[in-house]
This record gives structure tokens, C-alpha cells and sequence, in this order.
């Protein structure tokens, strides 16, 4: 997660002709050096984020250290991690899912109408607030990562969630919780609870959590957000700035379907509506004049001077998405290639090309740190195409494979030793690797 400076950058130095920038809405950030000792990472696949680090690094330090720098993250690359490097599960995952998700969430039935999806008949919008602001709740999340230096980091952030069952389940936005250690979440009446990561979903940007309250807990009934209207009255309840849980604010529905792309690249089709958002709202709820949850706030549009561009994942995609994750815990179909793979770009051969070289890398490109489902790839394989598709960069790899289907044989050709090798791949249904032992 971002700090809240580069939430809300300053844009007076952005030209004119340069691409808008919409940033997640998660909480503000405070971070801190621990003595933690460090745990077994969990596996992923890196994307060479340390080098990114290491070029930051005094020009001094890379004299002196450098060389142990880069040869330690390097080898880190071969410890494994989750995908979403998540430590929020308990020791049985298994309780925390539901055999039948629709038995425990509140849907209502579609009802188009020209007024929009709360119908003709409307609360005011303290009614709706009345009716739901105790289905919203405070996150609180812990985040411990590894420092440049082998030493671990940790830093919270806040943002916001909303209850989507009587039994506990919490509907927030996988940035929130990403990378979390540990999760609590503060409701209405002030009562704070540890909260179990159920499932998370980083293409949807959506996350389940769970709580076990020993109080009764009012849950949003999930409404359609098909039935919206441009220009359909909206409530907001969130976690703006991660300190002032329970805020309300209104606004209009200013686009059903908006096509947006993310500053880190992600795009998503979203609900935009002018109502106020901040820092911390993501994961919040987005409801409709007759207190049905509509959306789930997650973006907002970021520069100076720029106002009512807000964003929320549509409730119905969100619906999909949710039962998924509380009947096994991850969305199912989603491709897994079981590469972790390391981008060297030009930059990094210039700064450390002689710490490279003793890895075997001589020139910028994607290379296989590990394979999970294949022998046939050896470590370092450069990776030049995907099907006969030129691959250009670790995030086009990862489009190009996901255009193809779990069980799909595909074809990569890498470089090694000088020669050109064309390795067949079985696509895998990716699952986390805390549910691998359940799911098996």
C-alpha cells in the first residue's frame, strides 16, 4: 500500500497531454524499522522489486555493500511466498469457508426501474444511515516486510469494510489487507475484533475477511448495481484519512460503467460518482436510497485541483467475486504458470552488471528464477516468447498467459547458453498456498 503523500500527489509539474492517474482510496500509512526476526518467505513471483530499492541507495553504499546487497536478493528469489503474501489465516482455513456462500449473504432481487435501483420509494439519507452505517467498519491492518538490508519492516494502514452477513463475514478491497500480518477491524459501537483473512482477489481488487463478534452485528443487504441510473442519489460510509470511521457523505451516480486504468497499470470497469472520497475510504460501502450496498468504494482520481472523480467496484461483479472466496477461500480459474521470474532491465546491468555476470545474466530481459510445473525450465532461461508472441516485460508475460484457459498447453521459448529452447506448459488453477493442503 502507498503512504498517503503518493495517494494524493501534487500536479503542478504534469504536462498537459499526460495520462490521468486514479489511485486506490486505501488508508494512511505509518511505518516503522523492527528488530523482527526474519520468517520464511512464503512463494511468489518477484518482479525484481529490490533492485528498485537498491538503486535508491547512496552511491557510497553500493561500493561498500552492494555486492552483498544484490547477491542476497538474489538468492532470496528462490525462497517461496504467496502470491498475495497473506499471514492472516488461521490454522484451519477450513472454518473459516462456507459450503453454501448464498445461504449466508443478503441479495436482493433485481428491480429495474427508471428511478434507478432503490426504486421511487426512498429513505432520506439519514433513514439510509440509520438503516446501515453499523454495517460499516474500521480496518486496521499490520504489515511486517523485509528491508533492503535482510531486516524486517513494519508499518499499518487503515481503510474500510463493510458486513455482509450476521455471522461475521466483512466485504473490504484486497489493497487494504495486502500483505497484512495481522487485521483488526473496529465496529460502529466502538467493539474491536481480530479479524481472519477468508479470501482475497487481486484482479478484482476484492477481500473477505472474518470476525468472530460475540455481539449481534448488522449486515448491508447487497443490492444491483445493473439497476443504476446516471444521476441516482448515493450514501457513502467509510474510513476517510484512517481516523474518522463512520463518516457520511453523498453524491450522484456520475457513470454505471466506467472503463478506468489504475496508476499501477490494473484495469478495471468501475462505478464513478462524485461523492466525496478520501484516503481510507477504500473498502467502504457506496448505498443506494434504500440502504442497499450498490459498491465498494476503491479509487478516486488523484491531482490538484481535481474533485468528484470517485470510484467503486460494481456490486454485482463484487457478488461473484465474494462467494468464490468464502466457499473456497480464492477465486476459481484464474491461470497459474508457476514461473517466478526476475525483470533486469538495462538500468539495473549498468549499476551492477558485475554482480549479474555472476549470476549468468549479460544482457536485460525476463528471466525463470524457479519453476513449480515444469522441469524443463532451468534457472535463468531467458524468456523470449509466449506462443510466438514477443514477450516485453514481466506484466506483458503475465497478460499474455492470461488470455488462455486452466489446462491449456501453451509454448515458451527462452534462451540458454546461447541457443533457443522451446518449452511446453500446462496451465494450472492457481491456488494460494495456504489452501494447497485443504484443496488437495
Amino acid at each position: 500500500m502507498n503512504d498517503q503523500n503518493s495517494q494524493f500527489e501534487n500536479d503542478n509539474d504534469r504536462k498537459q497531454n499526460e495520462s490521468y492517474s486514479y489511485v486506490f482510496s486505501n488508508g494512511s500509512m505509518s511505518t516503522m524499522q523492527t528488530p523482527l526476526p526474519k520468517k520464511e518467505k512464503d512463494r511468489s513471483r518477484w518482479l525484481l522489486p529490490v533492485f528498485t530499492v537498491l538503486m535508491c541507495l547512496c552511491l557510497s553504499f553500493v561500493g561498500a555493500f552492494g555486492g552483498v546487497i544484490v547477491a542476497r536478493h538474489v538468492d532470496a528469489l528462490n525462497d517461496s511466498s504467496d502470491k498475495n503474501n497473506q499471514d492472516t489465516e488461521t490454522d484451519n482455513p477450513q472454518d473459516l469457508l462456507a459450503e453454501d456462500p448464498e445461504e449466508v449473504l443478503h441479495k436482493a432481487e433485481s428491480n429495474a426501474s427508471i428511478y434507478g435501483s432503490a426504486g421511487e420509494e426512498v429513505f432520506s439519507v439519514s433513514g439510509v444511515v440509520r438503516k446501515v452505517q453499523d454495517a460499516v467498519v474500521v480496518i486496521d491492518v499490520t504489515i511486517v516486510s523485509s528491508s533492503a538490508f535482510g531486516g524486517s519492516q513494519m508499518s499499518t494502514s487503515s481503510g474500510s469494510g463493510v458486513i455482509i452477513s450476521e455471522n461475521g463475514y466483512i466485504l473490504t478491497c484486497n489493497h487494504v489487507v495486502d500483505g497484512a500480518k495481522s487485521v483488526s477491524v473496529t465496529l460502529n459501537s466502538g467493539s474491536v475484533y481480530d479479524a481472519s483473512l477468508v479470501g482475497s482477489d487481486e484482479t478484482s481488487d476484492l477481500a473477505v475477511l472474518k470476525i468472530d463478534a460475540d455481539e449481534t452485528l448488522t449486515y448491508a443487504e447487497q443490492g444491483n448495481s445493473c439497476d443504476l441510473v446516471v444521476g441516482e442519489s448515493v450514501v457513502a460510509i467509510g474510513n476517510p484519512l484512517g481516523t474518522l470511521g463512520g463518516t457520511v457523505t453523498t453524491g450522484i451516480i456520475s457513470a454505471t460503467e466506467r472503463n478506468i486504468q489504475m496508476s499501477d497499470g490494473t484495469e478495471m470497469t468501475l462505478i464513478q460518482t462524485d461523492t466525496a472520497i478520501n484516503s481510507g475510504n477504500s473498502g467502504g460501502g457506496l448505498f443506494n436510497l434504500d440502504g442497499q450496498l450498490i459498491g465498494i468504494v476503491n479509487a478516486k482520481y488523484s491531482a490538484s485541483g481535481v474533485e468528484g472523480l470517485a470510484f467503486a467496484i460494481p456490486i454485482d461483479s463484487a457478488y461473484v467475486v465474494q462467494q468464490d472466496l468464502i466457499q473456497y477461500g480464492f477465486v476459481r480459474g484464474v491461470v497459474d504458470h508457476g514461473l517466478s521470474v526476475a525483470e533486469v532491465t538495462q538500468t539495473d546491468l549498468y549499476y551492477y552488471r558485475n554482480y549479474y555476470y555472476s549470476y549468468g545474466i549479460t544482457e536485460p530481459g525476463i528471466y525463470i528464477v524457479s519453476s513449480e510445473y515444469s522441469d524443463e525450465f532451468h534457472s535463468m532461461d531467458r524468456i523470449i516468447s509466449v506462443n510466438g508472441v514477443a514477450v516485453e516485460s514481466a506484466d506483458h508475460m503475465e497478460d499474455l498467459i492470461s488470455e488462455y484457459s486452466v489446462g491449456n498447453i501453451i509454448s515458451i521459448e527462452v534462451k540458454r547458453d546461447g541457443k533457443t529452447v522451446s518449452v511446453s506448459l500446462t496451465l494450472q488453477e492457481y491456488v494460494p498456498e495456504r489452501l494447497k493442503d485443504l484443496i488437495n
